[in-house]
């Protein structure tokens, strides 16, 4: 991120930067979670180049962080006029996965897969991890295995299909196998958490550098005031340290920019540890609204519900 930023300084000060240039400032900026600059920056991409399918695709993307399903879903219509069938359907369905057409979202996605065997791997890697969150979302473990697998069997160097896989093999106790997986990953703060998270359940010796480690990264993000992984650190901080306060302090301020469901779910889970039912409020109306499925979320809510007012 920092070498993108530092070769697109040059048109930082013009008034009407190549389309290519406002895409890739969209994307910086969405990762440094400023997400109203990037919407911003992909609008005036679309009006300068009303075909450039990467800019509504990524505007979709961001709406869903936002939990903004209806303009994620008219992004997606705007990108179904310009792109194949292929990434028409892989933009609607991730908006149906998450607002309770799993179900559907799975079986139209796995035609258009099916019909495109020349897709590029990035797009089927992403395509598999897509199709495994909504199998999971139908409680079809074995399901959603076989499309990370099939993910991972592309070889490509992808870390957000290394981090689902390891949270799907951690929920069902099975943390002696992300312990190889991801030993070489050290440099990745999303899956080091992963890593020592694994290591401290099958109880091996790495944890506690691993757990040093990552209190000197987050204490350096700290100083810099960055908070771009609040999530992580949320987690960091409930199954780690055991700081049920600090963790839920942490989640609840995530919550206010990121409303994806992993930002959902470490809310809910640190309110459920803190015996607040009040602070997982965001969430839970979150729930109800979108229609999102899954066994796991659906016994959290169940949790909750049940505390003493």
């Amino acid at each position: 991120v920092g070498y993108a930023e530092a070769i697109i300084r040059p048109w930082s000060a013009a008034a009407a930067p190549p389309v290519e240039i406002l895409i890739m400032r969209a994307l910086i900026r969405q990762y440094r979670h400023e997400f109203d600059a990037a919407l911003a920056d992909l609008a005036l991409a679309a009006e300068r180049d009303p075909g450039d399918t990467e800019a509504w695709s990524w505007r979709s993307a961001i709406l869903l962080v936002q939990a903004d399903y209806a303009g994620a879903r008219a992004a997606c219509d705007k990108l179904a006029a310009l792109a194949s069938a292929l990434l028409a359907s892989a933009c609607n369905t991730a908006v149906d996965g998450i607002t309770g057409k799993s179900r559907k979202a799975y079986a139209e996605l796995s035609r258009a897969l099916a019909k495109r065997p020349d897709a590029s791997p990035d797009l089927k890697l992403w395509i598999h991890t897509r199709l495994a969150e909504m199998a999971l979302r139908q409680g079809k473990d074995a399901l959603a295995e076989q499309h990370f697998k099939a993910g991972l069997a592309l070889g490509v160097t992808d870390g957000f299909i290394l981090a689902a896989y390891a949270d799907f093999l951690l929920d069902r106790d099975r943390p002696e196998e992300v312990v190889p997986m991801l030993k070489d990953w050290e440099r990745s703060d999303v899956l080091l958490l992963r890593l020592t998270l694994a290591e401290q359940a099958s109880k091996q010796a790495g944890a506690r550098g691993h757990i040093a480690m990552m209190k000197e990264r987050y204490a350096a993000s700290a100083l810099r005031g960055d908070k771009l992984h609040q999530q992580q650190e949320a987690r960091f901080h409930l199954y780690l340290l055991g700081d049920v306060p600090g963790a839920l302090l942490l989640a609840e301020e995530n919550y206010r920019t990121q409303r994806e469901p992993l930002d959902a779910r470490i809310l809910l889970e640190a309110a459920l540890a803190a015996k607040n039912g009040q602070a997982a409020q965001p969430a839970l109306e979150w729930l109800r609204t979108s229609g999102y499925e899954d066994p796991l979320y659906a016994k959290l809510a169940e949790q909750l519900n049940g505390l003493a007012p």
